[in-house]
């Protein structure tokens, strides 16, 4: 089978409606036309099996189609009108820029989850600083201290994410039509510089110079508070870092190990709590070895070691979140299963012949933007509209009224592209919900060449007729399942190619011909 020709939708579709030409010049109110199928397949020097064959696979098709059309007779259904097309195509719905902040965007679904895990880990790090100072003020500890810090550095840097999540959670507005989701990063990375600074720094500060001077013996007094207070901030911590891991483990893919899965994290809020209360369980395991050790032996010196050694811990943690942070401000690409996914169903539908330039990037914890450019299926498109403009063109005055039907079929093969696109958008949220920001941007390899311009070789009506027959084969299979109001029935797009022959009507084609393409170009670049 020849292989079907990739032109932009714009050029090919707009023989479609030449094929009535034809008909009215034989039979004006015929509706079955199987003869002239067998005459253009005689032009193109077919045996007479292969003749017989493809009418015997069109009549299939023309006998389900009107078998549908019963069917919606039948049970009452109204059929479509041509003053109605508007809501037909696109479902009654206009995208304005006004109403941006009311599109499909998930931004609400990180927030109640990683709301609670922060308000947890706060409430736990609020209660752990107070009883953190009270037993360095008693004891004199230096991993104490380190380790009463490193919770007031949490605490504060918990409010700041807080705030964050707010700010990242507010829907899209006519200054920020992309959303607020990168403030989740900004103020991650915030916290981030605090842990940082504030915490790694002021930690390894003081372990150095308790280090340099180290308390006498009797000014270290290790008692049985100490013990108490340190378990208890291990098990506070221990208890927030278990739900929170509950929660990731909850979303983890099968395939992923727990480990993979943390890496993958786009939510800093949540991989910010789960590194900071990882921080603070190690931090404490640490204070005990460093406090026990200066008990044991008697030496402040392995106090100050554990000190510095909770330091350059926060400092991990903390270099860790800038990196991430980091990254998603500059604009990350989604994960590569995911944009080759949406490129596959994409290329899936009947009505794409390729998709190019594909573009993606988180603009949120759960959401990102994807961008593609896409190349229509022209004689897909034009099969859905033969049956509505057959009776335009046998009941119209070609003469005057040609120009002005074929704007009409222009404007409407734009309509279905964008009843199309909505379509599509609908199927790639369904399974990337993630998806909030959808640009699919008609285009094609071949948008300086015009469809009439290739009329004449065989190769290329073979294709066509080819490409014309597999669509209407679709839709026909397609109708239980669709909302097609309308029913479809087989005219070959090639009776144009003999009816351009004729003289009187050549210049008149190729005026309207011109102006639909026109009109058509206008309105994809709208798009």
């Amino acid at each position: 089978m020849a292989q079907k020709r990739s032109l932009a939708f714009r050029f090919r579709c707009i023989h479609v409606p030449l094929d009535v030409l034809r008909m009215k010049a034989t039979a004006r109110h015929n509706t079955v036309h199987p003869r002239f199928w067998t005459s253009l397949s005689a032009d193109q020097n077919q045996s007479p099996e292969d003749e017989k064959r493809e009418q015997e696979e069109v009549e299939s098709i023309m006998r389900k189609i009107l078998a549908h059309r019963k069917k919606v007779e039948t049970e009452g259904e109204k059929s479509s009108e041509p003053g109605g097309l508007v809501d037909i195509i696109t479902g009654g719905r206009l995208r304005k820029l006004e109403d941006v902040n009311q599109t499909y965007y998930p931004g609400q679904e990180f927030k109640s989850t990683s709301q609670g895990i922060v308000f947890r880990a706060m409430a736990g790090n609020t209660l752990i600083t107070s009883l953190k100072f009270l037993a360095y003020l008693k004891t004199g500890s230096s991993a104490m201290l380190s380790e009463a810090i490193h919770s007031l550095v949490d605490t504060g840097n918990q409010g700041i994410l807080i705030l964050g999540l707010q700010q990242a959670s507010h829907q899209p507005d006519k200054k920020h039509q992309y959303g607020y989701g990168r403030a989740a990063y900004f103020w991650s990375l915030i916290s981030a510089l605090g842990i940082f600074w504030l915490g790694a720094g002021a930690t390894v500060t003081h372990g150095v110079q308790t280090l340099l001077n180290p308390p006498k013996p009797d000014e270290l007094l290790l008692t049985w508070e100490l013990w108490t207070v340190l378990g208890m901030s291990f098990c506070i911590d221990g208890y927030v870092l278990q739900r929170c891991l509950s929660e990731i483990y909850s979303t983890k893919p099968k395939e992923l190990s727990l480990y993979q899965h943390i890496k993958n994290i786009k939510d800093p809020f949540m991989l910010a709590v789960v590194l900071e209360d990882s921080a603070a369980c190690t931090g404490v395991v640490i204070a005990l070895a460093g406090i026990g050790a200066s008990y044991l032996t008697g030496n402040p010196l392995w106090d100050s070691a554990a000190s510095i050694g909770i330091g350059c811990l926060l400092g991990g943690v903390a270099i860790s979140l800038i990196r991430m942070n980091q990254r998603f401000l500059l604009g990350q690409s989604v994960d590569p299963e995911i944009e080759q996914g949406i490129k596959a169903l994409l290329l899936s539908r009947p009505s794409i012949d390729n998709v190019y330039a594909v573009q993606s990037q988180w603009v949120g914890p759960s959401t990102f933007s994807f961008k593609a450019e896409v190349d229509f299926d022209g004689t897909y498109l034009a099969a859905q509209l033969l049956e509505m403009y057959k009776p335009v063109f046998l009941d119209s005055d070609l003469e005057s009224d040609l120009p002005v039907i074929l704007a009409w079929y222009a404007e409407d093969v734009t309509r279905l592209v964008e009843k199309e696109v909505q379509e599509v958008e609908a199927e790639i949220r369904a399974k990337y919900p993630e998806a909030a920001f959808i640009e699919l941007e008609p285009d094609s390899k071949d948008t300086d060449m015009r469809a009439l311009s290739n009329i004449g070789t065989k190769s290329f009506r073979a294709s066509e007729r080819e490409a014309i027959t597999r669509a209407l084969a679709h839709l026909a299979r397609s109708l239980d399942r669709s909302k097609i109001s309308f029913p479809l029935r087989f005219l070959s797009r090639q009776l144009a190619f003999q009816w351009i022959k004729h003289s009187t009507l050549r210049c008149c084609i190729a005026l309207s011909t011109a102006e639909c393409a026109e009109d058509t170009n206008r309105a994809v670049k709208i798009l």
